[in-house]
């Protein structure tokens, strides 16, 4: 790039190149962009304090399903002791109905948040008051194939691992009539 330099004596042009130019002379001819170098130092930088970020966003999706299903599972149990409350059955009768799958092994599970449930109520005979608990289990797919196949079996605590149990108590109450005294 040639330019031309005019004098205030004469008129006189001047060639000169820009190659030559001393650029802290001549304010106008400064770089207004940035260098490769600058902007691969901001790229990293960048890419660096992103990955913390996209840790932190994977780990709080994880968390709030985890959160869901506990809070699902919880759900279920509480119906299910409800349901066995809502039986109106003395302590002998729920120990002769005995423990209980729902839904049972020949039905689907309950598919809740496109998650499978199982509910398992387990009466444990021998105790005074009598005492009941509800399992809910989570049932992946892997598993929901196997216990197709074999059947749903309570008991396997070291292959499938209830996400909520639910413990309660139960007595029979019997009530005398009272005779007013006169």
């Amino acid at each position: 790039m040639i330019k031309k330099k005019l004098s205030s004596e004469f008129t006189k042009i001047e060639y000169f190149s820009v190659a030559h130019v001393d650029r802290r002379r001549h304010p106008r001819m400064s770089s207004d962009g940035f260098t490769f170098i600058e902007i691969l130092i901001t790229l990293a930088i960048i890419g660096i304090l992103f990955i913390p970020v996209m840790q932190m966003f994977s780990f709080s999706v994880s968390s709030s399903t985890s959160t869901r299903d506990l809070i699902t599972a919880l759900n279920l149990g509480k119906w299910g002791m409800e349901r066995m409350k809502n039986l109106n059955v003395t302590k002998k009768e729920l120990t002769e109905m005995g423990d209980l799958i729902y839904p049972s092994q020949d039905k689907e599970p309950l598919e809740i948040n496109n998650t499978k449930w199982r509910i398992v109520r387990e009466i444990f005979e021998g105790t005074d008051p009598l005492e009941v608990r509800v399992h809910v289990y989570s049932v992946t797919k892997l598993e929901l194939e196997r216990y197709q196949t074999e059947g749903f079996q309570y008991g396997q605590e070291d292959e499938m691992k209830p996400l909520v149990t639910l413990v309660t108590l139960v007595e029979d109450f019997h009530w005398e009539v009272v005779e007013n005294i006169q």
